[in-house]
């Protein structure tokens, strides 16, 4: 479980060692050396993606998640816990949801997150060209496509699904990324509900979700 912070680097780059431990304690992937703390194996051990790629769920609305990065050694597990919480929730675990954590992402902006920076995920602000964002077998993000490109392509198939976005905000108010993402949203037109957390080690709270 999180004991794995404590383990030496051969061990957290072991995948068997990541896995077993990720198992006990999603939360502990941030403690995997990369490539392992984004490995689809791992977080499916996790409980961060789906065993069954093909799931089917409930409702057809669909849903993206803002969060602070939380799958790195020095991070927050506050967005990994969140993710978790959604997908044990009787209610939101009907949703499809995009986590952007999951996916390793490049960006047009040289500062990843600079607001200045007018990328906001639409095709006429990204620097990338087409072919380095969209996949042209699947018309979808790929591997190497601005992270702001793949945001936004999200939050546009939720709002063409009358979905919404959830933002998690932090104790320390908003990321850098999550304030893109929230400008990215008024522009989309996405309805967007947010739940904060009072403390620094306070767990997630579903029942504190506000619209905004």
């Amino acid at each position: 479980g999180s004991s794995l912070r404590y383990a030496g680097d051969t061990l957290k780059s072991d995948k068997e060692v990541v896995i077993a431990a990720v198992e006990q304690d999603g939360t502990a992937l941030k403690f995997a050396k990369p490539p392992l703390n984004q490995d689809v194996d791992c977080m499916k051990a996790a409980g961060i993606f789906d065993q069954d790629e093909n799931k089917r769920y409930e409702r057809t609305e669909k849903a993206v998640l803002s969060v602070k990065f939380s799958q790195a050694d020095k991070c927050s597990p506050f967005a990994t816990q969140f993710h978790l919480a959604m997908k044990n929730d009787r209610f939101l675990s009907q949703f499809k949801t995009y986590y952007p954590n999951a996916w390793c992402k490049d960006s047009c902006d040289p500062e990843f997150t600079n607001i200045k920076h007018p990328c906001r995920g639409a095709e006429n602000t990204c620097q990338f060209s087409r072919d380095t964002n969209v996949d042209a077998s699947t018309g979808r993000p790929r591997a190497s496509s601005c992270w702001r490109f793949a945001f936004r392509f999200h939050q546009q198939e939720a709002k063409d699904t009358n979905g919404f976005m959830i933002q998690a905000e932090e104790y320390g108010g908003l990321g850098d990324g999550q304030k893109i993402e929230t400008e990215m949203a008024k522009e989309a037109g996405i309805k967007t509900f947010r739940t904060y957390i009072g403390y620094h080690n306070q767990a997630p709270a579903l029942w504190e979700i506000q619209k905004i």
